[in-house]
C-alpha cells in the first residue's frame, strides 16, 4: 500500500476506535484488528475509485481534443476550397472582360432590368390615373 493510502488507513482507524471505549482488552484487540483490516479495503477501494475516475476524465479529455482536431480539420478543409474558389473566380476576371466577371456583369444587368421594369409600372400606374 502507498503511503498516502497507508496514512488514510489510520486516520480513518483512528477515528473509529476514538469513538470506541470501555472494552476489555481480548475484544479490544479482535476489534483494533477488525477495524484495520476493513479500513485497509476501503482505502484500497477508494483508490480503485479514484484511478477509475482519473481514467475516465482522460478518456474524455482525449475525445474532446479528437473532437476539436477534426472541426479543426474540417475548418481548414472549407477555407482551402474556399480559396480555391477565390483564385478561380480572381482568373475568370482576368480572362473576362475589363476583369469583371461574367456573372457579375449578367447579375448587374438583371437589377438594372428589374429597376427598369419597376420604374415603368410605377408611371403607367400614374398615366392611367391622370387618364382616368
Amino acid at each position: 500500500m502507498k503511503s498516502n493510502n497507508k496514512t488514510l488507513a489510520n486516520e480513518l482507524s483512528a477515528l473509529i476506535l476514538g469513538k470506541l471505549h470501555g472494552l476489555n482488552a481480548k475484544s479490544a484487540k479482535k476489534l483494533v484488528k477488525a477495524v484495520d483490516d476493513s479500513t485497509k479495503e476501503i482505502v484500497k477501494k477508494y483508490a480503485k475509485l479514484q484511478k477509475e475516475e482519473n481514467d475516465e476524465k482522460e478518456k474524455e479529455a482525449k475525445k474532446e481534443a479528437k473532437k476539436a482536431k477534426e472541426k479543426a480539420e474540417k475548418i481548414e478543409k472549407e477555407n482551402a476550397k474556399a480559396a480555391v474558389k477565390a483564385a478561380l473566380a480572381a482568373k475568370i476576371a482576368i480572362v473576362t472582360e475589363g476583369g469583371e466577371v461574367v456573372a457579375e456583369k449578367k447579375e448587374k444587368s438583371s437589377k438594372k432590368k428589374k429597376a427598369e421594369v419597376a420604374e415603368s409600372s410605377k408611371t403607367s400606374e400614374i398615366t392611367e390615373e391622370v387618364e382616368a
